[in-house]
């Protein structure tokens, strides 16, 4: 099979790359302790982080149609060995709860070793960057916590946080300059600050490597060519659904032929491949 995407495509989304792809932002991040100690400060500064002692990029072919893989964006702990795992996520797919949960458990995994207590589980933080507004509040950043049901002002404290940054928010008055401008930074590259500028430089650096690049462009051809084989495989499954459905019918081979190219305004010729596939091999 040939190249789903030219050599001009893949090149001219590697130019348009920023950020926000995760090849990127994991390169940027994930091989800086200096870069994601900033961002964590920023992002948290209550917390006084004073200190990355551990931080580990993970490959980004860890999501596609076929595997579902177990690889954070960047993982990181801090002096007090709180974990972290910061996530870039620029489609929303109305699922962001669940995927919460689902790295907030992997994190988890992590947090208590098998001879430790539960009160001695480190304190976890899931951090998803968003290029949009999930929540529709126009707000920067939202934080998530586990509430008593019959009296929504306890708090149960499970050692476990997430916060979703919304670089979309129409209203920055709730956050610092530092969090304004580094969400500007990622809806359209704005160097504002000196994070940003220094973002902005790391990010060159990245896109200067012609390895990174070349990842880059193996990975996109497979996403293009999983999603291709995905497509036929659906349009497989829709053809011969509509055929079972006609058999049960008592029709004729060429009835349902006739009639399930015409419902799906198909050629015949390929409800027919279909039907011999599935219907004569009984």
């Amino acid at each position: 099979m040939s190249k789903l995407l030219s050599e001009e495509i893949l090149e001219k989304k590697w130019q348009e790359a920023t950020i926000k792809r995760d090849v990127i932002f994991t390169k940027v991040f994930g091989e800086s302790k200096k870069l994601t100690l900033e961002l964590l400060q920023i992002i948290l500064p209550k917390l006084r982080i004073e200190k990355i002692i551990d931080i580990i990029p993970e490959d980004r072919e860890k999501e596609n149609i076929v595997y579902r893989g177990v690889r954070f964006d960047v993982y990181a702990k801090d002096e007090n060995n709180r974990m972290y795992d910061i996530e870039m996520q620029v489609v929303n797919h109305h699922d962001l709860g669940k995927r919460i949960a689902y790295y907030q458990n992997k994190l988890s995994s992590k947090a208590l070793k098998p001879s430790q207590k539960f009160f001695e589980k480190n304190d976890t933080y899931v951090i998803f960057v968003c290029d949009f507004d999930y929540f529709h509040l126009g707000l920067p950043i939202y934080h998530t916590t586990m509430r008593l049901k019959e009296d929504l002002n306890r708090i149960v404290d499970t050692g476990e946080y997430s916060v979703i940054l919304n670089s979309r928010a129409k209203d920055f008055s709730s956050v610092s300059p530092e969090v304004k401008a580094f969400l500007e930074y990622v809806r359209e590259n704005k160097v504002s600050n000196e994070f940003t500028k220094d973002l902005d430089r790391e990010v060159k650096k990245v896109k200067s490597s012609t390895e990174t690049r070349d990842s880059f462009m193996t990975w996109e051809e497979k996403l293009a060519e999983e999603r291709y084989y995905a497509g036929k495989k659906e349009r497989k499954e829709l053809i011969v659904n509509a055929i079972k459905n006609q058999e049960k019918l008592g029709s004729s081979r060429q009835d349902i032929i006739n009639s399930v190219a015409d419902f799906l305004s198909i050629d015949k010729e390929e409800v027919a491949k279909y039907y011999d596939e599935e219907m004569l091999v009984k």
